[in-house]
C-alpha cells in the first residue's frame, strides 16, 4: 500500500516538475534573447557613434596621423568595443595613408611624363640627329629651287648658299621654339615658307658677295654659323641684307604657329 502511494506521488509530482523546468527554461531563454538583442543594439549604437565621431571631430596629431576624439573612456569599454575602436582607428589611418600614396603616385606620374618629354626633346636636338635633319632640309630645299623656273637666274653656288641659309633658319625656328615638328608640318615649312626666304637670301647674296669665292664662304657660314670664316666687310654686308629676310620669315612662322 505504501508503495502504491509512493508511485502515485511520483506520477503526480514528476509531470509538475517537468512543467516547472520547461517553464523556467523558456523564461531563461527569453531573458537571454532579450539580453542578446540589447547587447547587439548597444554594440551597433557604439559603432555608429564611433564612426560619426571619427568623421565629424577627428583631429591631426603631431606626426600627421588622424586621431579620434576622447569621447569614450578606454577603461570603461568592453574588450569587443576596444577591438572595434582599434579597427576604426586603423581604417581611418589606412585611408589617409592610401590617399597620400595616391597623391604621391599621381605626382610621380606627372614627373615621369615631363621627363619623357624632356628626353624626347634632348634626343630631338642631339647634335648628330639635328645635323642629319638639317642636311635633309637643305637637300630638299635645293632640289625645290633647282626645279623652280624662278630660280634659273641664280648660279649653282648661289642656289647651294640659298638652301644652306634656309636650313640654318629652319634650325633657328625649331630651336627657338623647342618644337618637335611632325613630318607634315616639317614639309609645310620647307615648301611654303623657306623658298620665299631662300629667294630673299639669293637677292641679298648678289649684293653682299663680290665673287664666287665669297659666295662659297657664305654657304660655309650658313652651314656652320662660324662668322670667323667671313671677312669683316662681307659679314657686315650680309648682316645688312639678311635681317629683313629673317624678320619677314619669322613673323610668318610665328603667326602660323599661333
Amino acid at each position: 500500500m505504501a508503495r502504491s502511494k509512493a508511485q502515485l506521488v511520483f506520477y503526480i509530482v514528476t509531470p509538475l516538475l517537468l512543467i516547472g523546468i520547461a517553464a523556467g527554461g523558456y523564461l531563461i531563454y527569453q531573458r537571454m534573447q532579450a539580453q542578446h538583442a540589447q547587447n547587439k543594439k548597444e554594440l551597433e549604437r557604439f559603432g555608429y557613434e564611433m564612426v560619426a565621431t571619427t568623421r565629424s571631430f577627428e583631429t591631426t596629431g603631431e606626426l600627421g596621423t588622424k586621431q579620434l576624439p576622447p569621447t569614450f573612456d578606454e577603461d570603461k569599454l568592453t574588450p569587443t568595443q576596444k577591438v572595434i575602436r582599434s579597427l576604426i582607428r586603423d581604417k581611418e589611418n589606412l585611408l589617409t595613408e592610401n590617399k597620400d600614396l595616391q597623391d604621391s603616385i599621381e605626382a610621380l606620374q606627372l614627373q615621369i611624363a615631363e621627363l619623357e618629354e624632356y628626353k624626347k626633346l634632348n634626343e630631338r636636338f642631339a647634335p648628330e640627329k639635328l645635323i642629319d635633319e638639317l642636311k635633309g632640309v637643305e637637300r630638299q630645299l635645293r632640289a625645290f629651287l633647282i626645279r623652280n623656273p624662278d630660280a634659273e637666274r641664280f648660279s649653282t653656288i648661289q642656289i647651294e648658299t640659298m638652301a644652306a641659309a634656309g636650313a640654318a633658319e629652319y634650325k633657328a625656328y625649331i630651336t627657338r621654339n623647342r618644337l618637335m615638328l611632325s613630318e607634315d608640318k616639317k614639309q609645310n615649312v620647307i615648301s611654303d615658307y623657306l623658298p620665299g626666304y631662300a629667294f630673299c637670301i639669293g637677292d641679298g647674296i648678289e649684293v653682299a658677295a663680290n665673287s664666287p669665292a665669297e659666295e662659297r664662304k657664305l654657304a660655309g657660314y650658313f652651314r656652320t654659323e662660324d662668322a670667323s670664316i667671313l671677312p669683316e666687310a662681307l659679314y657686315q654686308d650680309l648682316s645688312t641684307v639678311i635681317e629683313p629676310c629673317q624678320l619677314t620669315l619669322r613673323e610668318q612662322l610665328d603667326k602660323d604657329q599661333g
